[in-house]
């Protein structure tokens, strides 16, 4: 006489492992508790299909950053980021440089937490001023 099984082994499993298992017990026409009391009496028969889910697992894996990249990445934003600031500033220059030699006025240029007007000056050190100062005018050191 045979004693019906009434314990219980909870085995936890991939997703793959599981879609394995399930398979293959849908295969052979029995359950998957009959199919795994059936593995542990003779390991060797699902062997191989654990080591293909388990490199199914493995090749589902959420991949982590390569570091060499990561570095190479930062590196390339960083110099475009510098390349950037550098052509602004060569196009301030050049802009300033125009002005200077068409003899027009800059335009005004105010003080962000004030809101007082600055003076600008061009590469030479020359103070434009400002559009509606003039040279008697006290407020700006250096000026008489």
């Amino acid at each position: 006489m045979t004693t019906k099984p009434s314990e219980r082994i909870v085995v936890f499993v991939t997703p793959a492992q599981k879609l394995a298992i399930t398979s293959t017990a849908d295969v052979l026409g029995v359950s998957v508790s009959e199919l795994m009391r059936r593995a542990v009496l003779s390991f060797n028969a699902t062997s191989e299909q654990v080591k293909a889910a388990s490199l199914v697992d493995r090749l589902r894996a959420p991949k982590t950053p390569d570091p060499l990249n990561v570095a190479l990445r930062q590196v390339a934003e960083r110099a475009a980021a510098r390349e950037a600031r550098d052509a602004a500033q060569v196009a301030r220059v050049a802009s300033k440089r125009t002005l200077a030699a068409e003899g027009a006025k800059p335009p005004v240029a105010l003080e962000p937490e004030t809101g007082d007007v600055l003076p600008q000056t061009c590469d030479s050190g020359e103070d434009f001023g400002t559009p509606d100062e003039s040279d008697g005018d006290a407020s700006f050191p250096g000026r008489s």
